[in-house]
Formats: structure tokens, C-alpha cells, sequence
């Protein structure tokens, strides 16, 4: 399977996610609903979490050794988060096409690009992120049609 989770078009509550060693995706949501209380994700093949088209919220995620993106937020997604663990990704977080992160506090380690704020998609638009209590020693990547807030 691509993903090793996809889930479309719900509404609920997640209380504890656990995957490991995900062929491509791990954890894909889309046109949904969804709280998360607790997500780990490690060894991923692509993307530990792929979220396009909803609103989400993740009260606690740690994501490890994730191949690509440890989230991906895309096509007019709003995802809130209180804390996040990234740890060995080629990217922490990536947010495109209108879409929206509000984080509280995000720790991100040995991983090159911490976050990409960026328009992908030529239907769509720039992204919004709004950061607090954020560590990461990599780069931050912002294009013109997009903005990145630190409070």
C-alpha cells in the first residue's frame, strides 16, 4: 500500500496513533475532521503525516527517520498542534496551497530544512505558519506568496 493509514472524509477523534515502517506515507488524511491526542510515527518511506483539505489538531506527535516530510500540510488545510518531536527528516514541516500551521512548540533535530512555507500548486495560493516555542538549528524556506510569524 502507498499509505500505510488513509483516511477520507471523517470526522472524529484519534486517540493514540502508532506506526512503523510505512512503505510510502504513513499516516494520510484527507477532506476530514480529525483530532489526534498522540501520534508516533517512525521509519516512514516518504511523508510520516500527509493532511490535505480539513482542519486537524494534534495534541502530541513525535515523528522519526521520516525519508522526505515529517508533515506535509497542503491544499486548504488548517492543522494546529500543541507539541511536536521531529527527529532524522529531510524536511520538518512543509506547508503549501493555502493552507495553515498554528503551532505551540515544536522541537526539530538533524534535520537540513526545519520548515518550507510555499505555494506548489498553480490553483492555489501562498501558506500561513505562526510558530511559538520553536528549536531548530536548519533552514527556514518562505517563497513570496506565503508568510511565517514567530511569536
Amino acid at each position: 500500500c502507498e499509505d500505510s493509514l488513509n483516511i477520507i472524509l471523517s470526522k472524529g477523534n484519534l486517540d493514540n496513533v502508532v506506526i512503523n515502517n510505512s512503505f510510502q506515507d504513513a499516516l494520510d488524511l484527507d477532506f476530514s475532521d480529525i483530532y489526534i491526542n498522540q501520534i508516533s510515527i517512525k521509519d516512514s518511506g516518504n511523508d510520516c503525516l500527509d493532511v490535505s483539505s480539513g482542519n486537524y489538531f494534534i495534541n502530541n506527535a513525535k515523528f522519526e527517520n521520516c525519508v522526505d516530510k515529517a508533515v506535509s500540510i497542503g491544499e486548504k488545510s488548517l492543522l494546529k498542534s500543541k507539541d511536536i518531536k521531529i527527529l532524522n527528516s529531510n524536511i520538518g514541516v512543509a506547508v503549501k496551497d493555502f493552507s495553515k500551521f498554528i503551532n505551540e512548540e515544536i522541537i526539530i533535530d538533524n534535520t537540513s530544512t526545519c520548515i518550507q512555507v510555499f505555494k506548489k500548486k498553480q490553483e492555489f495560493g501562498g501558506a500561513y505558519v505562526n510558530l511559538n516555542n520553536v528549536i531548530c538549528p536548519g533552514d527556514y524556506q518562505v517563497d513570496n506568496n506565503s508568510i511565517m510569524n514567530f511569536r
